[in-house]
């Protein structure tokens, strides 16, 4: 069985100035130029869905390799114009790493994120970054009113007539 450690999640909006048919045409394009690309750095299982305004492309690959994420971005940003850009989205599945690549006008630019472990992130960010703060999404109920209601499963039975 195949092992694959990292994912690719692209995004590629078409630009308002597309008339339908040009957006069509221009789809078509980006989907032969994409798989291409992603096929000859090593992604497999390629996938696209068109949104109507949008392309989504969602691969996996073998390996979390900078070098293959480079050679995918130099083969596809020529093909993005005015008309189209792109984001793309390099997983580790171990989400030690993120690699975010923007694509637009023929160049890209990429950024990269180490992931920290769960307990040294909360404990350092915790304090300063409110998206880190963790609470509950529900109330939890207490014990005692769980217990209650998986006894007899909430039904009532009725005292046969005399």
């Amino acid at each position: 069985m195949a092992k694959f450690d990292c994912e690719l999640f692209g995004h590629f909006v078409y630009g308002p100035e597309l008339s339908y048919n040009d957006l069509l045409a221009r789809e078509a394009e980006l989907v032969d130029a994409i798989h291409g690309a992603l096929d000859a750095s090593g992604g497999e299982h390629i996938d696209f869905t068109p949104t109507g305004d949008a392309l989504r492309v969602q691969c996996v690959f073998a390996h979390h390799e900078e070098t293959a994420f480079h050679a995918a971005c130099a083969a596809v940003a020529p093909l993005l114009r005015g008309d189209v850009e792109g984001r793309m989205l390099f997983v580790d599945k171990g989400l030690d790493l993120l690699h975010l690549y923007l694509l637009a006008d023929g160049t890209w630019r990429e950024a990269a994120l180490r992931l920290p472990e769960a307990r040294a992130g909360m404990a350092a960010h915790a304090q300063t970054d409110p998206a880190l703060a963790v609470g509950p999404t529900a109330k939890p109920k207490p014990g005692a009113a769980r217990a209650k209601r998986g006894k007899g499963g909430g039904k009532t039975t009725a005292k046969p007539a005399e």
